[in-house]
């Protein structure tokens, strides 16, 4: 038997046996405290992603030489962890709901990589946040990788969540957004959110 073929074995083994490591699920990550913040701050978040973006499966690398795609909607696994760790810092977070009048709009990007031969995940992820009439309060991106074996068809959002703690913790924390703060998060103007509005493309119905 091959080496190759034997850890793979070795690999999926533990995983059947239970011995893949457990990460907590998103809502369970603690964000670090702001200091002098109360948190939640008292805005309204919209996370923008495309449908493109909500459709793309992950892709897997199935041995040495070749990947697979998978079912496991990954583009839907780093914006459910978005929003539930963004709850934890703001009022209201939605996902592509203009209705809400957002303060602020987020786009966020992650990147996951998995292998049946360790069965570890390797994750990165940024956030790219602006107000809602386009003005940048800037990147806050992270890397995460699991220390041991994981299984990606129940993990994945657990893993996006371990890589966005630090990012969301970046926004949170930042002279950008704690000034904005400190006017109240005023209401953006018309005219200026709707064009920049227009600049992101179609927003589709978030379900």
């Amino acid at each position: 038997m091959a080496l190759a073929d034997w850890s793979k074995m070795v690999v999926m083994a533990s995983l059947v046996a239970g011995c893949a490591l457990r990460l907590p699920p998103p809502e369970a990550v603690e964000l670090a405290p702001v200091p002098g913040v109360a948190l939640p701050y008292k805005a309204r978040v919209m996370i923008f992603a495309g449908q493109s973006d909500l459709d793309r499966n992950l892709v897997i690398q199935s041995s040495r030489y070749q990947t697979e795609e998978t079912k496991v909607k990954d583009g839907r696994a780093v914006v459910a962890a978005t929003r539930a760790l963004l709850a934890k810092g703001f009022q209201q977070v939605t996902v592509d709901d203009l209705s809400i009048r957002p303060h602020l709009i987020v786009k966020v990007m992650g990147k996951a990589q998995w292998a049946r031969l360790d069965a570890k995940m390797k994750v990165g992820c940024s956030l790219d946040v602006w107000t809602a009439d386009g003005m940048p309060l800037g990147n806050f991106g992270n890397r995460y990788d699991s220390p041991g074996a994981t299984d990606y068809t129940s993990e994945l959002d657990a893993g996006y969540a371990q890589c966005l703690k630090v990012a969301v913790d970046g926004l949170l924390a930042s002279p950008a957004l704690a000034r904005l703060a400190g006017t109240g998060f005023k209401e953006p103007s018309g005219p200026g959110v709707e064009a920049y509005l227009r600049s992101l493309g179609p927003i589709p119905a978030y379900h």
